[in-house]
Parts: C-alpha cells; sequence; structure tokens
C-alpha cells in the first residue's frame, strides 16, 4: 500500500496532464495495478477519482456484470493540489482488496468506474486478469499421455518494423498464456528482391539491408532479415518468416537500383500482358482504395516457365534468404516457426471486371505446350525452365482434336490462344477454350507455389516449416456469387478467379496457407462442395495453417467485428487441426484508435474482440495437444452450444456455465456437430467435463462413419463414477479403427429429471509410445 502511495503521485499527475479540457466533469485513473500488470488471485486495485458534481461510487466491474464496490475517501495529497476546485480534493483515493478465484477459468475484463451523484459514469482503466489454474486443467493428461513435436500450437502475430515497433511487447503482454503446447511468435515480411546489395552488385539478396534507406517520403523496406533474427535471440520470440517476392512486395515505390522486382518490370517481356496486350505503368492503380499503402500494384511479373530472368532471381535471392534462416534454425530450433512464400499469387487481380491476364506471349506459348503436351510437359524443357513431365495433363491434345473440343479452326498450333472476349457472364467463361485457359491458370499459380516451396526445401528448411500464403475472400455476395475453385479443373466462375484454387496453394514440398478475411475468417465461404472452407483445406492438407487473419473484413474497414465472430473463428481453426494462426497485425491500428484517421479494423488486434477470443483460447487449449479437439460451450467469453444439440427439445440447453442437459426418461441422446473427420486410431479418447455428475450417471458412444447415415455403438454403458477422472474430466476410452468417423453421439441416462452441466468436452489423442521427453522436462523457451 505504502508503495502505491509513493508511486501515485507520479501517476496522478502524468495522467492528469493527458485529460481532455473538455473531459473534466469526472476525472481519474486506476494507478494499480500498472498497464503492465496483471492482478493475482489476491488483487489490490488503488488510484483516485473526482467528481465536478461528487462522487457516488466507484466499482471494480468484472466482464460487465460482477460489480464489486472500492473504498473511496482515501488521502491524497498529490491530486489535491491539482484540482483544488473539485469537491472532496483531499480524499481523492480509493482502493479495493479483491479475491478473484471466483471466477471461472480463463481470461477476463476489468475496468475501474467511477460513477457520479448524477449518473455520470467514467472509465478509469482497464486490466485484463486470468484464473491462472487454468494451466493444470490439462497438465495431468499431458503428463500421463505424453506430447509430440507437432502438439505445439502457435500464435505468430502479424508485424513490421520490428527494430522500432514494440514488437517485444507480444512476449511480456502473453507470457501468462504460453503453455507447454500453446506459443506464441511473430510473423515478419522479408522482402528477398527488394532488400539487395543494389545493381552494383546485381541485386544480390543482402540479410544486413539498411532500413533507413529511403525511397521518396517511404522507406524502401521496414525489416531486414539480420535485425529480425537479432530481435529474436534477443526477445526469445520465435519468428514466423514470410519471404515475399511477390507483388505486395514491389508494392510501396518504385526503387529499381535496390530491387529487382523493378529492374525486371522495366521489360514488358517480364511482366502480366492485358487481354489486349498492355501493360499499364506500376503506378496506375495509385488510387484503387485500400492500396494507398501500396499503390504500386498494376504491374506483376509474370508466372511463365520461360521468363527465365524473373526465376533467375527469385530463385536465387530466394534461397539465399532462406539459407541464412536455415543457419539461424539449426542454433535456435525453438525460435524458428516456419516460412512463409510470397503472399497472394494470383494473376493480377485489380483490374477485376476490366481486364485479364496474362497474355504475354510466352505465357500463351506454355498454354500451347500444356495443351499438346510439349516442350517441358514431354520431359524436353529449354534453357532454364523447369521439366514439367510431371505436371503432363491427363488428356492432351492433336491440334484436331483441340479443334472438336473448342469447335476452333486452328491451322497451326501457333495459332492457338485464349479468347481475349471475357465478361462477368458464365456463357462466355465456360465455353470449352476459356475453361481451358481458367484450368491453365490455377496451373500456373499451383506450379508457382510447388517450385517456390522446393527452393525453399533445397537450401535444408524442413519442408512440415514451409506454408504457402494464398488468399481465400469469400465471394462478396455469398448467395449470388459462384464459389471459388477448389480443383485446378474446377469448372469456370462467372467473375474473374485470379488464377486462384484450394489445391493451388497446397505446394508440393510444404503446407497449405491461408489468408483469411471477413466470411472466410468465420468458416462462411461457399463451396463447390457442401462442405465448409475449413473442411475443404483440411481435407486437402491436413498441416494446413492461417498465415494472415482478421474476422474483420477489407470492405468495411470501420467496422469492428464482435467477440463471436472471433470465438467461432479460433475455434474452427482450432477443430479444424489448423498448425498456426498469424492474427493481423500488432502493430496495426489498436482498437481505442476507431475514430482516428487511417483506422482499418482488419489491421486491428489489440484490444479488439478478436484479442479476446485468442487468450480464451490460449486459456482453455492450454497444455492441451493441438490435434485434440475441443468444445468449451463459449468458455466463459459468450454462451455458445458450438454445435451440440439433443434430439428432445429443450434436453441440452448452452448456458453461462456450459451445456445444460437434462436427463429424461429413457435416457438423454447428444449429438456432436458434423465434421468431425477423425480416426480412432488417431484420437482415441473422449473427455467429458462435467459439473457435479448426478447419482448413477452412464454414458455411451456411438459414432456415424463419414459419408453414412447408421450410428454404430461404440462403447457400452459405463457408470461415470467408474470412470478414470482427470481435472479436465473423465475419460472414455474408444475402440481403435482407421475408418474416418463424421459425428459422435452420447446418451446419458441418470434418474429422470437429473441436471448436469458439461462444461468442456474434447477428443483426445492417442499416449505416446513411452514417456515423452518433451513432456517430463519442462521447457523454459517461450515461456
Amino acid at each position: 500500500m505504502l508503495f502505491a502511495l509513493l508511486c501515485s503521485g507520479i501517476s496522478a499527475a502524468a495522467n492528469a496532464a493527458q485529460i481532455p479540457p473538455d473531459d473534466k466533469q469526472i476525472v481519474g485513473y486506476l494507478d494499480a495495478p500498472s498497464d503492465a500488470q496483471m492482478p493475482s488471485h489476491l488483487a489490490h486495485f488503488s488510484g483516485w477519482a473526482l467528481g465536478r458534481n461528487g462522487l457516488d461510487r466507484i466499482e471494480i466491474v468484472i466482464d460487465g456484470k460482477h460489480r464489486l464496490a472500492a473504498r473511496k475517501g482515501i488521502g491524497r495529497g498529490d491530486v489535491k493540489s491539482m484540482f483544488p476546485d473539485y469537491p472532496d480534493h483531499d480524499v481523492a483515493g480509493f482502493e479495493l482488496q479483491a479475491n478473484l478465484q471466483f471466477l471461472p477459468l480463463g481470461s477476463h475484463d476489468i475496468e475501474a468506474i467511477a460513477t457520479d451523484h448524477k449518473g455520470d459514469v467514467k472509465s478509469l482503466g482497464k486490466r485484463s486478469y486470468i484464473n491462472d489454474t487454468f494451466q493444470d486443467t490439462w497438465r495431468d493428461l499431458l503428463d500421463k499421455r505424453g506430447r509430440r513435436p507437432e502438439d505445439t500450437f502457435y500464435y505468430a502475430f502479424g508485424t513490421s518494423n520490428i527494430g522500432a515497433v514494440d514488437a517485444g511487447q507480444v512476449g511480456i503482454v502473453h507470457a501468462p498464456y504460453i503453455s507447454d503446447t500453446v506459443k506464441i511468435g511473430v510473423r515478419v515480411p522479408i522482402l528477398y528482391l527488394r532488400t539487395t546489395k543494389g545493381r552494383a552488385n546485381d541485386w544480390v539478396f543482402d540479410p544486413d539491408f539498411d532500413s533507413s534507406r529511403m525511397c521518396g517520403k517511404k522507406r524502401i523496406t521496414e525489416d531486414s532479415l539480420s535485425v529480425v533474427i537479432d530481435f529474436s535471440i534477443r526477445t526469445k520470440i520465435p519468428v514466423l518468416f514470410t519471404l515475399n517476392g511477390g507483388i505486395w512486395a514491389d508494392a510501396t515505390c518504385d526503387v529499381p537500383d535496390w530491387d529487382i522486382n523493378d529492374e525486371l518490370e522495366k521489360d514488358k517481356n517480364n511482366c502480366q500482358w492485358n487481354e489486349v496486350d498492355e501493360v499499364y505503368p506500376d503506378d496506375y492503380l495509385k488510387n484503387l482504395p485500400g492500396s494507398q499503402d501500396g499503390p504500386e500494384l498494376a504491374r506483376a511479373l509474370t508466372f511463365n516457365v520461360y521468363a527465365s530472368d524473373v526465376r533467375r532471381y527469385k530463385k536465387r535471392n530466394l534461397q539465399a534468404a532462406a539459407r541464412v534462416i536455415n543457419e539461424f534454425r539449426r542454433a535456435h530450433p525453438d525460435l524458428f516457426i516456419g516460412i512463409s512464400l510470397d503472399p497472394d499469387v494470383y494473376f493480377n487481380p485489380f483490374f477485376e471486371g476490366q481486364h485479364w491476364h496474362d497474355y504475354n506471349p510466352q505465357t500463351i506459348r506454355q498454354f500451347q505446350d500444356w495443351l499438346r503436351g510439349s516442350g517441358p510437359y514431354a520431359g524436353k524443357p529449354e534453357g532454364n525452365a523447369p521439366n514439367l513431365a510431371s505436371y503432363r495433363r491427363k488428356k492432351i491434345f492433336t491440334l484436331q482434336e483441340l479443334n472438336d473440343h473448342t469447335f476452333k479452326e486452328y491451322a497451326d498450333w501457333e495459332g492457338v490462344a485464349p479468347s481475349r472476349t471475357f465478361g462477368l457472364s458464365r456463357t462466355v467463361l465456360q465455353t470449352p477454350l476459356n475453361a481451358l485457359w481458367e484450368e491453365f491458370r490455377r496451373h500456373l499459380v499451383d506450379l508457382h507455389y510447388d517450385e517456390l516451396s522446393e527452393w525453399v526445401a533445397e537450401t535444408g528448411i524442413p519442408t512440415a516449416r514451409i506454408f504457402s500464403t494464398q488468399g481465400f475472400d469469400a465471394p462478396h455476395e455469398v448467395t449470388n456469387f459462384e464459389p471459388f475453385a477448389m480443383h485446378i479443373d474446377s469448372p469456370p466462375k462467372h467473375y474473374d478467379t485470379a488464377g486462384m484454387s484450394v489445391i493451388g496453394a497446397v505446394p508440393s514440398r510444404g503446407h497449405l496457407g491461408a489468408t483469411l478475411y471477413g466470411e472466410s475468417a468465420v468458416n462462411n465461404a461457399k463451396m463447390e462442395t457442401p462442405d465448409s472452407l475449413f473442411r475443404v483445406f483440411r481435407d486437402f492438407d491436413p498441416g494446413w495453417a492461417v498465415l494472415e487473419y482478421n474476422t474483420a473484413d477489407v470492405r468495411g474497414p470501420k467496422l469492428m467485428p464482435d467477440v463471436v465472430r472471433g470465438y467461432r473463428g479460433v475455434r474452427d481453426i482450432l477443430n479444424y487441426g489448423a498448425r498456426l494462426l498469424s492474427p493481423m497485425a500488432w502493430n496495426g491500428s489498436a482498437a481505442n484508435a476507431f475514430n482516428e484517421p487511417g483506422f482499418a479494423a482488419y489491421t486491428s488486434y489489440r484490444g479488439t474482440p478478436l484479442e479476446r477470443a485468442v487468450r480464451n483460447a490460449m486459456v482453455n487449449r492450454a497444455n492441451l495437444p493441438r490435434q485434440a479437439r475441443l468444445w468449451t460451450f463459449g468458455g466463459g467469453l459468450l454462451i455458445s452450444d458450438d454445435g451440440w444439440h439433443s434430439q428432445d427439445s429443450g434436453a441440452a440447453l448452452p448456458v453461462d456455465a456450459g451445456l445444460d442437459v437434462s436427463i429424461r426418461a429413457g435416457g438423454t441422446v447428444i449429438d456432436s456437430p458434423n465434421a468431425l473427420d477423425f480416426r480412432t486410431s488417431e484420437l482415441d479418447a473422449v473427455i467429458l467435463g462435467i459439473a457435479s455428475p448426478p447419482p448413477g450417471l452412464s454414458v455411451e458412444v456411438h459414432a456415424r462413419e463419414r459419408g453414412k447415415r447408421k450410428w454404430k455403438k461404440m462403447t457400452r454403458p459405463m457408470a461415470v463414477a467408474a470412470l478414470q477422472r482427470y481435472r479436465a474430466g473423465v475419460l472414455v476410452s474408444l475402440p481403435h479403427s482407421s475408418q474416418q468417423q463424421e459425428q459422435l453421439r452420447f446418451v446419458f441416462r441418470a434418474k429422470p429429471g437429473a441436471r448436469m452441466v458439461i462444461e468442456r468436452i474434447a477428443l483426445y489423442p492417442t499416449a505416446v509410445s513411452g514417456q515423452s521427453q518433451l513432456t517430463t522436462k519442462r521447457t523454459s523457451a517461450n515461456r
């Protein structure tokens, strides 16, 4: 208490000076705990407050519903001298000692609020509290069953300007949430074609690039590779390196003396051409909405394999950066999360509805080779083009077969070319020739990610740590627009898909990495099948990840999504098996800057509902293996049934503490959500966290295989009291099977009318053979 009072004079003076002149009806500040502290179970809150109309009360409000009255009227001489014209200015202090252990597991929002005698209120400060016993929820199971290296899930916060911004706060802010299976890091872009040794040195990649170099009023880049590595070693914060040589790496300004991208784009033959053989100046789209910080989007390098200079520089510099990173990985394995590749590999999408790409003559030449299986597709590449025999179409054409298929009359292969007349019309886009052209464009995007991943893997980076970074933006009008393509040969759409497909984003030597905003971020993108977006990701690549993420929509920069969207999106990302999540952006707009110019919700993380959802997930999954599926029914953040439901109306209802279940005569049946898609040879235990099980409660488990309607009994009825109990709940063992299970069903029986609350349900991975070294030795890195 004495220390708080000694320090409070500094706080009062500093914070009183920041109060706007027109906002002084109520003044005050929450001094303790400070912004950098978090309350303990036995919390001490103190501060000061005054009101021109006098203060009625000061309360510590938790999660907007628990209100604890603070004791006011404590002498504060430092405040008395600053506000002599306020009532009670000599006794402005307040304090509260509170035991917060009554709060449920997880993260809680705390706010000090002053109310004057007229009913006006003012927030004096906000803090977060974590009931840190959450670290124990899954600990005993983890110790018993062990864990594998791939059991760790990362939150890698997207940021830049690592040498100047408060990126180190990532570790401080999240330290209480980190566990053996849930860790944090940062994702930083390294522009490997821009950060070079310059024209005089043939644009060789420079890991020590001077990021203070300017391009007009902008910096050429914000981050050099060496600075990022030094930051990671110094702060012990792991890094996910985005090696970006794509269109966004070249978007800020034109600087060909340093950026080989800009130099290559001077030659039209290195660029993507539109349907009238034009290549616009790079800054032609400088007034494009949303691109103020990246105006140079009109030119993009071609993807065709005959662009030898493009491929040579890209491979050389990408591998140079990857080799430096691999040395870092070997020396500091706990600090390396992975490498993500060029974000948004598209045919230039910024002319949507106006122009189509790529009609570069060399791209058309490759189109011809692809159709007839010649050149590189016959294993006979020229120059530095790759051998593409493994990409040869199952159906190749003779010229006559192509004419018959497309209803054309080409006299020779040199005349074969895609249509140059397009529009948002299914009839036009789905003609046989245009369908082939669209399939070819998807093939080129797929091929580009494959090559990037292969080049990085050649440097020694493990393929399990290599990810693409493809954008999957849900069509603007989900009900009217056709879904984006899942396969290379999916039917054309009635809009420009820019060559994107889901399978095309799965690199041959790595994993699918998705960029998700808006509806896509909450698993609400229309697909070509009835399956959800995340289920498709998992089907195509069980090792998928989310490399850039925000629940806000880029088309609504002022619209802040609510916590329901954050909870739902993060829950599904985890339960569909993603390996990591990179929220966007640590150094972006903070939520409290909502009214400031330039605010963008899609680059806002700190202080947002999404941040609360991430904290909630870190708490509820602490020491739970990544592969596990978990449903916490809102986890104390909101009320949700998480897709679990009863066949009997009202028998299972979500409440604040979980799923409230009433036992009916003959038993109560509870069904899981669909699309579980698990094998009991991998996830062989169900954990039921039941608060106060009623006497005589029994449970039996049924399952439905994927693609089938019939339910099969997996276990006999078992007395819950006889099951092995862990802190998280009782364990129900499932018989091992290689069949993929679509859905689970629990049948609970007890005395009719009995009630219980299920706090959590989990599917838990099989035990590690022997005792895992990763479990017995507590990790200190990232703690």
